[in-house]
């Protein structure tokens, strides 16, 4: 089985990145300003992938208390400013993506991560020259597991056609609602049950994407 040549649609976290201790600690610091004790990064790390609101808000749940918008903000504002302490590629992804822009492979950012904090994390980890194409959780109306932003990352790049690259059942989701394969990897966050394959390797997913010579 190969995907070779078709253009990827890259989920963020857990996916091409190991950002959960950053996440974690922006939310218990949050949590911390409005008076809340701190869940720790297992208890946060649960809660991840369904958009900033969803996890802030199960956090905050979590700890005994309710959302409100000061507290949103104040995981925004720390997120923002710590948000590549402790985030980094996953080994062997960044020869994968330079292998990709290569060959001319079109690849673009689908996550459901707010958009400015995706730029911002891209930008810090020298990641911004793969992805001419970016779309966050806030981009547009629906986010992942809707397939609007596959759709929406398509058409900019000018393709009718890609494969969707995922650590959970949202980027699954998306993947299958928008007619795409699917090729789930399992070192992240969560599980991508349903996915057309998984993988445990970069070196398994590369020989997915790129062809032999």
């Amino acid at each position: 089985m190969t995907y070779a040549a078709l253009p990827v649609l890259w989920d963020l976290d857990g996916t091409l990145v190991d950002s959960a201790a950053d996440i974690a600690a922006a939310v218990d610091r949050a949590l911390e300003a409005h008076g809340y004790a701190p869940l720790g990064p297992e208890r946060v790390r649960k809660h991840i992938g369904s958009g900033a609101q969803n996890l802030v808000t199960r956090c905050v749940e979590e700890a005994g208390g309710a959302m409100t918008p000061a507290l949103l903000e104040s995981f925004f504002t720390s997120y923002l400013a710590n948000v590549a302490v402790h985030t980094q590629l996953y080994p062997g992804l960044g020869g994968l993506l330079d292998a990709l822009a290569d060959r001319g492979v079109p690849q673009a950012i689908v996550t459901n991560k707010p958009v400015d904090i995706t730029v911002a994390l891209l930008d810090a980890l020298g990641l911004t020259r793969y992805f001419p194409v970016v779309y966050g959780g806030e981009s547009l109306p629906k986010r992942k597991p809707h397939p609007m932003m596959l759709h929406a990352a398509m058409a900019d790049l000018g393709v009718d056609r890609a494969v969707m690259v995922g650590d959970g059942p949202h980027d699954v989701g998306a993947g299958r609602a928008a007619g795409l394969p699917v090729i789930g990897v399992n070192w992240g966050i969560a599980k991508p049950d349903g996915a057309d394959v998984r993988v445990d390797t970069v070196a398994e997913l590369t020989a997915l994407l790129i062809p032999e010579p």
